[in-house]
């Protein structure tokens, strides 16, 4: 029985991603993803639909150490697992990891490591010129909560970014993944993960370099929600 025009459609656009999902060069993967983003656009195709014809991959944790401290990686993961079709929770306050199908959990947690390192490396730099700033003017230098406040405006960069792509290919986390996450996550405990921010002039300033640097990040390294 030959196919109708819309599952045509749909298993070409799993081929594409198929492309983008089991290829060795960096820059053919990236080319297949964007290819496989606008036929999903051009055809008002979802991933409910693709997934639906889908055969089942593992649910995996990939689980990264980032070390006790620096709070804001709490908010960094929620962002990341909601745009990379994953769940997460933490082993103790060292460990961050992402469950999901394999592909979705692997992606999910070197984007994670990649913009955690680039946050901390961008805001001792940006706390270290500001600091050298105010001393080459004579004047006294109060820096508390400007990291803070630099990486505040760089979840909210990155957030920005990422969450346009992923409202505009209805990028859900999948049901299965949903579901065995109830199972898995049954007795956690929780924990806040929230972090302080200044609101002073100098807190302004930092969360608005935060956000320029969050969304260039994101545009300049070519991430993309590739399904």
């Amino acid at each position: 029985m030959e196919k109708n025009l819309d599952e045509k459609i749909i298993e070409k656009i799993k081929k594409v991603l198929e492309l983008s999902k089991n290829n060795p060069s960096i820059e053919e993967a990236k080319s297949a993803a964007l290819k496989a983003q606008k036929l999903m656009a051009e055809y008002h195709v979802s991933m409910t639909e693709i997934e639906a014809i889908e055969n089942i991959e593992n649910i995996v944790e990939e689980k990264f150490n980032v070390g006790t401290g620096n709070k804001w990686k709490y908010s960094l993961s929620a962002i990341i697992a909601k745009n990379f079709r994953c769940k997460y929770f933490y082993y103790g306050k060292s460990s961050v990891v992402f469950y999901g199908y394999e592909k979705d959990a692997e992606i999910a947690a070197m984007t994670f490591k990649m913009l955690f390192n680039f946050g901390n490396k961008e805001s001792a730099k940006y706390y270290q010129k500001q600091r050298q700033e105010y001393i080459d003017c004579g004047r006294r230098f109060d820096g508390r909560g400007i990291k803070n406040a630099f990486l505040n405006g760089y979840l909210l960069g990155i957030k920005e970014a990422l969450e346009k792509q992923c409202t505009a290919l209805m990028i859900i986390v999948p049901k299965e993944v949903e579901e065995k996450y109830k199972d898995r996550s049954s007795g956690f405990h929780s924990f806040s993960n929230s972090f302080k921010v200044r609101v002073n002039v100098e807190g302004e300033q930092a969360k608005s370099e935060g956000i320029r640097i969050g969304r260039n990040m994101i545009m300049s390294k070519g991430i993309e929600v590739v399904y």
